[in-house]
Formats: C-alpha cells, structure tokens, sequence
C-alpha cells in the first residue's frame, strides 16, 4: 500500500465522498422536487449522469492542479466555465430545468472535493520533503526544517471538523428526507453506506498521517509493515458498526428512536389540509420628486451625470477585472506548455497505470511484509538524479530513467535483506552480477543480468528502450525478487 496505491486510494476518497452525497441528496429529494404542482422535473437521469461523470472529472482536474502547482483562484475559474459548458449541454439535451438543481450541486460537490484533496496535498508535500532523509538525518532535518509538518499537522485538525461536518449534512438529508416522505431505496442505502465508509476511511488515513508526522520527528518513516492488513481492519471494524446499526434501524429494532415521527407525521397531515390562501400585493405607487416636492427637489444635472459617469464606470471596472480573472490563465505560458507538451496525454497515461497497479496490488495474495526502503537504495536513486542533471537528457529520457530506477531499488533493498550489499561505487551491472552469484537457477542467474544490462543501456543510450526491453526489465527485476 506504499506510493502509488495510497495515491489512488485518497484519489477514491475524494471522489465517492462528495459524490456519494450529493448523489445520495438528489436521490431522496428528488420525488419532493419532482412533484410540484408544477410541471417540472428537476432531477432525472441526466442530473445523476452529470453528478457522478463530473465527480470523476473533478478528481482528475485537482489531482492536475496539485502536480502543476496551480493557485488556489483557478478553482473559481474552472468551476465556473465547468458549469457554463453543463448548462450549454442541458441545453442540447432539452433538460430545462435540470440547471437548477445542477449548479448548486456542482458547486458543493466541487468545493467538497477540494476540502478533502487539500488534505492529501499537504501529506504529498510532506512526504516530499522528508523524502530524501532518513534516520538521525531527517530527525535533525524536521528540527529545523518544520513547516511542512505543521501545516499537515494544522490541516489534520481542521479537517477532523470539516469530516464531522459533512456527516452532520447526511444526516439531516436523512431526517428531513424521511420527513418530507422522499425517495429512499436500495440504490441511495448504497450510496450512503459509501459515503459513510469514505468518512470513516478518511478519518483511518488522518490518524496516519498524525502518525507519519510523529513517527518521522524520531527518525522512523515506513513504519508500517503491511498497511493492506491494517485496512483490511477498517473494513472489519466498520461492517461491525454496521450490523449493531442494523439492531437500531430495523423495522423491529431492540431500540425504539422513532417515537416523535407519528406525532410529526399528524402534524404534516393536518398541515397538508390547510388549504392555501392567494395573497394579493398591492404595487407601490411610484414616485416623482418633480411633481411631489417642487423643481427645487430634482439633483443638479452635473451632480447626475457625476454620478452616472461613476456608476458605469465601476460596471465596467467590475466587468473588465472579471474577464481578465477568467481569461488571462489561458495566455499563460504555465498554459502553454502544457498543452504544447502533451502533460494531459501523460497525466491519463500514469493514471491509467495507477489504476492497474492499485487493482493488482488489492487482488494480489501476497501478504508478506514489504522489506524496508534501504538507505542504500535511496542513495542509488540520488546517484541516478545527479547524473540526470549533468547529462541534461530528454523529458522522455528523464522520464524512463525515473522508472527504472525505482525498479532497479526493488532491487537493492531485496539484495540489502538477502545480504547481498549495494556499494556507490558499483556499476548497475556489477551489482546485478553479485546478484547472479548468489541465486540459484540459470533463468534467475539471466534474469539478474539482464536487469543490469538494460538498465547501463537505458542509462547511457541516448535512444530510450523498446516496450520490449522495458517489459523484458520489469520481468527480470520480478523474477529476482521472487527468488525468496
């Protein structure tokens, strides 16, 4: 559970969090809307099309803005033209009156998805600064070097309250959606069961990240052996908070908490035989100050056109400033290069991986510890990023070269607990020859070899590898690792 799946995991929780709710909301409130004595349908399947396909979209879009750095005003921006082009395809569609339920909505479901990725964000940093630390060196390095584990440390707390928060809201959906008679069914029991595992998961990876903070001011990081196990947990606690609730809320329950609503219900029923009464305004007469009060009582002209001149120059100081807040990201050269650069083909390439890697790692059935980062494997990937620098090779080289290198550290720290030591001064192939010597078969003697072989070629090649090699590398480093 280290590195990319805990990546998609906090990604999962953004997104079925704020989605799960808003979806859950339109869901219960949707038989109270829809059956106005008008005749207007607010939500239908294209409102919950729109919620859930927009929930993914946002995750994507703050998981680009956290890799890209973008300030914190781009939210407005995007939210905003995001909208706009939802309400250009209600209407396409013919959905008249779906904008009225979908801009609030998109609106909440966006901003509660930034609350709950800032969290994330913070840990990211944080683990990025103590990333090229260890031991008594990231200790005294934290002892000076603090900020980053106060601002996680700060944003922990204050999304404690934002999580009880959002519990509170689904809550009173809940109560005032049973109150009001809306729709309940299996899908939204769903929906908030999801929704109810993801606050309970967030808070889950809370408590480690106040842990991750503690732990790293001793010098310890990668304390946890096997955070899979320590999930499944979680799991376990909350399908048991899960059936005593089902003690409460059944239709017999040992606990008897629905005593109020036959009272309220009355109380509804009898509201609902009011019948309503027709209220006529009177307009208010309008009023001329000529007229009523003499000529002496109208303003100079020049006072007037003053005024005037005022009013609509601060219209268009206040139109002009918000079309340059709009507009003026998409002439930037931030934005430019990022579209020029093809980052968004590459950001859907890593996620598409992220995803795979995440899905083999939870179906995987290996439940042995994971070995320890090595301090010998971190010095390694050091070593491979100052030679990156002076070389000054390609994004696409520079890019492949990261890859394998994490890769080639499986390496190092499988050789670190197999007493097969690392040295700085050992080329990647020697390294791998040492292995060789110490495993048992021919195919692992060869897998072991290749790996170094590929590895000096990807280093010193100015072509990068084949998919071929590349696999064939990947395959080889698997294989020694194996080797128990």
């Amino acid at each position: 559970m280290q590195g990319t799946f805990e990546r998609i995991f906090e990604r999962i929780l953004v997104f079925t969090t704020s989605s799960s709710l808003m979806l859950a909301a339109a869901g219960i409130f949707s038989t109270v809307l829809n059956n106005y004595d008008v005749d207007k349908v607010f939500i239908d399947f294209f409102v919950y099309l729109i919620l859930a396909v927009s929930g993914v979209i946002f995750t994507l879009v703050l998981q680009i803005f956290a890799l890209e750095k973008i300030k914190s005003a781009m939210h407005v921006v995007f939210i905003v033209f995001y909208i706009i082009a939802v309400l250009v395809l209600a209407a396409l569609f013919g959905e008249g009156y779906a904008p009225y339920v979908l801009i609030p909505s998109l609106l909440a479901q966006y901003f509660i998805g930034v609350g709950i990725n800032d969290m994330f964000i913070y840990h990211d940093k944080f683990l990025y600064d103590c990333e090229s630390h260890e031991g008594k060196e990231m200790e005294t390095y934290l002892f000076h070097n603090n900020l980053s584990a106060i601002d996680l440390t700060e944003k922990t707390k204050g999304q404690q309250a934002v999580l009880f928060g959002l519990s509170v809201v689904m809550f009173l959906v809940l109560v005032f959606g049973k109150l009001s008679e809306g729709t309940f069914n299996i899908f939204i029991d769903l929906l908030v069961i999801a929704f109810y595992l993801s606050i309970m998961l967030c808070y889950f990876t809370l408590g480690l990240f106040k842990n991750d903070v503690f732990y790293a001011f001793l010098g310890f990081k990668d304390y946890i052996a096997d955070k899979k196990r320590l999930l499944r947990s979680v799991f376990l606690i909350f399908l048991i908070a899960a059936g005593l609730a089902v003690f409460i809320s059944s239709n017999k329950p040992l606990i008897t908490i629905n005593w109020f609503m036959s009272e309220y219900s009355e109380e509804l029923n009898d509201a609902k035989s009011v019948q309503k009464q027709d209220f006529n305004f009177m307009p208010l007469p309008e009023m001329n100050l000529e007229q009523d009060f003499g000529s002496d009582a109208r303003p100079n002209i020049i006072i007037e056109l003053i005024f005037e001149f005022i009013k609509y120059a601060a219209i268009f100081a206040l139109g002009a400033g918000l079309l340059y807040f709009f507009l003026k990201p998409f002439f930037t050269k931030h934005f430019r290069i990022f579209w020029t650069e093809g980052k968004l083909i590459t950001f859907f390439r890593d996620v598409w991986e992220d995803i795979k890697n995440f899905f083999r790692i939870i179906f995987s059935k290996d439940n042995s510890p994971k070995a320890y980062a090595t301090v010998q494997s971190k010095s390694f990937q050091d070593s491979m990023m100052d030679f990156l620098k002076k070389a000054k090779r390609s994004k696409e080289k520079t890019a492949e070269i990261d890859r394998l290198t994490k890769q080639f550290m499986k390496l190092i720290d499988w050789g670190e607990a197999n007493k097969i030591h690392y040295k700085a001064n050992l080329a990647p192939a020697e390294y791998t020859e040492l292995i060789a010597q110490n495993v048992q078969t021919d195919d692992n003697k060869a897998a072991a070899r290749n790996a170094g072989l590929l590895f000096e070629k990807a280093l010193y090649d100015k072509e990068v590898l084949s998919g071929e090699e590349e696999k064939l590398f990947e395959e080889s480093i698997k294989q020694v690792l194996q080797c128990g």
